[in-house]
């Protein structure tokens, strides 16, 4: 039986707006498909056992790495992800994590492990998890909450309720993850269906990067919403990643 189309699971962060239609760069990225990290690791098991582990959404690999670098940590952690795609579906997190966390502690049965979700749709199944298999996650409600600071994305959402979010994983795969995964590629009609509700596209962006703000302003034109640009580092992210690694 096909899957059902997604609804969209974006939830409702300085400010500037900004336009524009994004060219080559958003053909190119777009056509490339999303990477699966579980892929590699998946097969090959966990290599280092006497690491703490970070459980990461596939969507968050570059930051995570990036802050982990920044500290000086590159090496002091193993990473493994679930896949990307799963922003759509998240009622597939918290078995991914429970998986992916006793194939972990088969060798090493008090192996730390940190879980680089919040809750992220799943409506408190994935803190069941953790509370269970005592696994420690970042807090929030989703990863736009974290990158931004949880007032500045409480104080966005206010202003604007209809606030559809892209960070820079999600523009760089804008096609791929949201237009064609949530089935709008073969039925652009439902585009008034799924995002009418929605007023205003915000790119929280990690990085000063041209070339996502030109895929991000474009994702807002496709989605025939206002566009703005926010610039958040990777946010509450790094102190995460501090936390684990003391």
């Amino acid at each position: 039986m096909p899957e059902q189309t997604p609804k969209p699971t974006n939830a409702p962060a300085r400010r500037t707006r900004s336009g524009g239609r994004a060219g080559r760069a958003e053909r190119d990225q777009g056509r490339r498909a999303v990477p699966s990290i579980e892929a590699r690791d998946g097969a090959a098991g966990f290599q280092h056992p006497e690491k703490p582990l970070i459980i990461i959404c596939g969507a968050l690999g570059a930051e995570t790495k990036a802050v982990l670098a920044a500290a000086g940590l590159a090496d002091a952690f193993e990473i493994t992800a679930l896949p990307a795609i799963w922003h759509n579906f998240p009622d597939r997190i918290p078995a991914g994590v429970e998986t992916k966390a006793v194939q972990a502690r088969k060798d090493r049965a008090d192996r730390p492990i940190f879980v680089g979700y919040a809750d992220c749709g799943t409506g408190g199944m994935l803190d069941e998890v953790c509370d269970r298999l005592h696994l420690t996650r970042i807090a929030g409600p989703h990863c736009y909450s974290f990158f931004a600071g949880e007032a500045e994305f409480n104080a966005m959402a206010e202003e604007e309720l209809g606030t559809f979010y892209l960070t820079d994983f999600l523009a760089r795969h804008f096609q791929t993850l949201i237009w064609e995964g949530m089935g709008l590629e073969g039925n652009p009609d439902m585009l008034g269906t799924m995002f009418g509700g929605y007023k205003r596209l915000v790119y929280l962006a990690q990085t000063d990067d041209s070339a996502l703000t030109d895929l991000a302003s474009g994702a807002a034109a496709k989605l025939k919403l206002d566009f703005e640009r926010v610039f958040t580092g990777y946010g509450e992210l790094g102190d995460f990643v501090a936390a684990a690694a003391s």
